[in-house]
This record gives structure tokens, sequence and C-alpha cells, in this order.
């Protein structure tokens, strides 16, 4: 049984359809890759899956249970964990309390004791050190740990990373992949959408590409990045020339 499983899914605004008929699946211990041009809807479908929006048709499985009208904080507490492209941190708080917001309201698969919890989630972050700085004064890279710091520290069984990498200088991209890498050794399994694509290269088994809504491809991520499709709609180029 696979840990998601989106069958059918769609989403339309009136006339505009921002997901048309997505299917695809993660499984336990797996990380996936989602590329795609801007406006292919790859954030919709991240809201789809948490709950930030419901699908018009189709179905959302997380662990064997239906959660397609699920409400977006029961899925948190399910254990669906996200991240989002710009971080909107606490500020006038430290980064440990605003990662003890994280395992307070959002750990309902593991979070017994919730101190604890958010320590776990900053250390797993790599942002520890930083524990009682407010969340404010801290730079770009710092801001995007704190944003998979808070998402850890709600025990996700699933974590869905959204262009975290997006801004970072090579050497802070570096560092982040180390840590998402650690995240990963951890038994947390990743959906990362991403269009620094070298650091999706170093993390995901398996890539799937979004295009005007529709799954278009999927497989494993050289062979994905290599075929003549994704040149023509993601990179630019034309498959014959």
């Amino acid at each position: 049984m696979a840990l998601l499983s989106l069958t059918g899914v769609s989403k339309r605004f009136g006339a505009l359809v921002v997901a048309d008929d997505l299917t695809f699946s993660v499984e336990e211990g797996e990380a996936l890759g989602v590329i795609g041009p801007n406006g292919a809807g790859k954030t919709t479908m991240f809201n789809l899956v948490s709950g930030a929006l419901k699908a018009n048709a189709g179905t959302v499985m997380f662990r064997g249970r239906d959660v397609t009208v699920v409400p977006a904080d029961v899925r948190c507490r399910l254990g669906i964990g996200r991240t989002f492209q710009v971080p909107h941190p606490f500020e006038g708080m430290t980064v440990f309390e605003n990662a003890l917001v994280g395992a307070f309201f959002g750990g309902g698969t593991g979070a017994d004791d919730p101190e604890e919890t958010a320590f776990a989630a900053l250390s797993l972050a790599g942002l520890d050190a930083r524990a009682n700085q407010l969340a404010g004064a801290l730079p770009l890279l710092e801001r995007k740990r704190l944003e998979l710091a808070r998402a850890l520290a709600s025990s996700p069984k699933l974590l869905l990373l959204d262009e975290i990498a997006g801004g970072l200088t090579e050497a802070e991209c570096g560092a982040l992949i180390a840590s998402i890498k650690a995240i990963r050794a951890s038994g947390i399994s990743i959906v990362w959408i991403e269009h620094v694509v070298h650091a999706l290269m170093a993390v995901v088994d398996r890539l799937i590409v979004l295009d005007q809504g529709r799954l278009v491809a999927e497989g494993a991520p050289r062979a994905v990045m290599e075929s003549a499709l994704v040149r023509e709609i993601y990179m630019g180029s034309d498959p014959d020339g």
C-alpha cells in the first residue's frame, strides 16, 4: 500500500483547470521530485494533497485513509507536513518557539513531549544553535531551515517541500541538500517541488513532470531530464534541434 496516492484528482476555478486528472503515488521512504514550468500546477497539487484546496474530482488517499475532504489541520495531524515557497516565521518569537508551535498544533502523530519534539526538529533542520534567536533576525537560509523545522515538529510521515532551495547560493544549497538527506534518512518520505534541478537530482529517487495541470512524464530522474518532452516543455528547447 502506497503512503500517498492521488487518483483522477482535478481542480478547476470556473473554466480554468489547474489540476487535470492527476494520478500518482508515493511509497514509504521514497523521495519524489516534481518539476515543471511556472504555472504548471505544482503548488496547486501540494494544496490538494495538504488540504488547502478541495478537489472537484478524484481521490486522495494517505496511509490507507481517504482524506479527499479532510481539512488541512487534520491532514497535518495525520502526518502530512509542508513548507512554503516564501518563509513566514513568527518574527517576534524565538526560533525554538516557532518550532514549538508546530509541535503543539500539528504534532498529532508523535509529539508526546512538544518541547523535545521541537528541539529534535531544530536539530534535524540544522538550526539548533539558533534556538534562542528571534526568528525575525534570521537570514534567508536559516528562514528556510526554520520552515523545515516547523514542518518537522509536526512529526510528519510525508514532508512536502515547495521550492525550498530557491534564492540560495551554491554553498547554501549544498548545506540544505545535506539537511534534506538527513531528514530522509530519518524515515520521512519526501515530495519536493524545485526549480534548482541539481538539488533534486542529489536527493530524489523518481521525478514527475507537470504541465498545464497534467502529469506528462514520470520515471528515473536522469531518464526524465534527458527526455525530449522535458527539454521541450520545461527546458525550453526544441526536441528536434
